[in-house]
């Protein structure tokens, strides 16, 4: 995260009007509901990126007023430019201007019958995720670089059906999951719900209430505080076997979260290298660590120590990874290059129906 971001929204781009998003019901009136309107990006509309310090959150995009073609030429924009542009596949939203904004990230299932797998094929894929967790100092498990670690299949299939389940209960509610944008149309190619504080994607700022709207942030809930404390422990524990020290806390110091961002990507989501600065200057000073959950489908994750994606490095964050950078690490810059498409585990979209794409957790202390 960039701090005190400014004019400048989290995809880059300056604007000089206020955010607005529509999200919790307004009174009924005797005015005509205007016709509803329509949305749509398809694939002849081009979406920038801001490949600069945001916010990882920060979601990747923003696209071009609704209904607004945009014809770049490669031969009239500089590499560094030509570089940022990306293609979304197309999407459609439709509601009318007085009707709130819904984000369901389970949506009902069909009216198709389903068989679900029998409990032999739960009670292995079950094992499978515990054995990954049990073994946290497997080769699978590995510290990336000081202060770094990734512990693969670290969040257990119930886990994360649980995790699923409680996002899209918070993110039905007020204050629940937005679409974050602009008075012109521009949209960020994101749905995000901020939990304990609410961050503001055009400020740069943690607040109690989101400025769009004044909708309170839902609490931070206890289960997800003491699985991000577990990761931390258990991530001390294999940075103690991998550097042979006795005090792993100085390479990763502990922390109790009381922000998390959750982000909802599609599957042509993506995430430019940036560097998370926005929270306090203490939780800075100290490389109190970030705690970043993926659920869903894979991605491919670049960190390094600039933001120049050839020299990055690349791990590919797959659903259950817990991801865990702080000390020396807490400024690594960091992005999103591709969601991998259709690699969500099958018993986890049979128990929850999760959207295509990738759910993605960042908790940290302020």
């Amino acid at each position: 995260m960039e701090r005190g971001g400014g004019d400048r929204g989290r995809g880059g781009v300056r604007r000089s009007s206020p955010m607005t998003m529509k999200w919790c019901p307004r009174p009924q009136s005797s005015i005509q509901t205007p016709p509803p309107v329509t949305v749509v990006a398809d694939q002849n509309s081009a979406s920038l990126y801001n490949n600069n310090d945001h916010n990882n959150n920060n979601n990747s995009y923003i696209s071009p007023k609704p209904n607004t073609v945009a014809n770049f030429s490669s031969s009239s924009l500089s590499n560094d430019v030509s570089n940022k542009l990306t293609i979304s596949e197309t999407e459609t939203e439709t509601r009318t201007e007085t009707e709130p904004f819904v984000f369901d990230l389970c949506p009902p299932k069909s009216t198709t019958v389903v068989l679900k797998p029998p409990l032999f094929t739960k009670n292995r894929e079950n094992r499978r995720f515990q054995q990954r967790k049990d073994n946290v100092g497997s080769v699978n498990s590995v510290v990336l670089r000081p202060g770094m670690v990734i512990l693969k299949g670290y969040l257990s299939l119930p886990d994360q059906v649980n995790i699923v389940k409680r996002c899209r209960e918070l993110g039905l509610g007020c204050g629940g999951f937005c679409h974050p944008g602009y008075r012109d149309g521009a949209k960020l190619q994101l749905k995000m719900m901020c939990l304990g504080k609410s961050w503001d994607p055009q400020t740069g700022q943690y607040t109690d209430n989101r400025l769009s709207d004044g909708a309170k942030a839902p609490d931070l809930p206890t289960e997800f505080n003491h699985l991000v404390e577990k990761a931390i422990e258990d991530s001390h524990a294999l940075i103690k076997q991998h550097s042979k020290t006795n005090n792993p806390q100085k390479i990763l110091p502990s922390m109790s979260p009381n922000i998390c961002v959750v982000n909802f990507y599609t599957q042509s989501g993506r995430l430019g290298l940036h560097r998370d600065k926005d929270e306090s200057e203490e939780s800075l000073l100290k490389g109190l660590p970030i705690v970043s959950f993926s659920i869903g489908d894979s991605a491919d994750f670049l960190y390094g120590d600039e933001s120049d994606v050839v020299k990055a490095q690349k791990v590919v964050l797959e659903s259950g990874d817990v991801l865990i950078f702080g000390g020396k690490s807490r400024h690594v810059f960091h992005g999103v290059t591709a969601i991998n498409k259709t690699t969500a585990p099958k018993l986890l979209l049979e128990e929850t129906n999760l959207r295509a794409g990738r759910l993605n957790l960042t908790f940290r202390q302020f």
